[in-house]
């Protein structure tokens, strides 16, 4: 699994593939409203199956072996039921199809990152 640093580089490119693939979506007059969103959930889903992880290394409040089985409960469980509902909301929500495109992306590639790269430390 990559470290935090990857992950919100890879949130980063995905809003820069997002804002230049739907630019006819950025054309009214909330452009920057759009952005912000786009970019908020760029970055947060490409980090959210990691919460737990994320809160071990802020806090240490708990130790490792109490969090690890969330943080595989996360991975395993909920991010593919995360992908499950946002497939109907793109379907349905037209008006904003293409952040929800983007979101479900990151998700899924944080999910190909964390099983095809090795983790060498938090950061990277």
């Amino acid at each position: 699994m990559p470290g935090a640093i990857i992950h919100l580089i890879t949130g980063s490119v995905l809003y820069l593939i997002g804002r230049v693939s739907f630019r006819s979506f950025f054309k009214d007059n909330q452009k920057l409203k759009k952005n912000l969103l786009l970019a908020a959930v760029c970055i947060m889903f490409s980090l959210l199956p990691d919460f737990f992880l994320g809160l071990y290394y802020l806090t240490h409040l708990e130790p490792a072996s109490v969090l690890m089985p969330y943080q595989a409960f996360t991975h395993l469980q909920l991010t593919p039921i995360a992908i499950g509902v946002l497939i109907p909301i793109i379907l349905l929500d037209a008006k904003r199809r293409p952040i929800w495109i983007m979101g479900t992306t990151a998700l899924v590639l944080h999910i190909i990152m964390d099983l095809y790269i090795i983790e060498t430390n938090y950061l990277w």
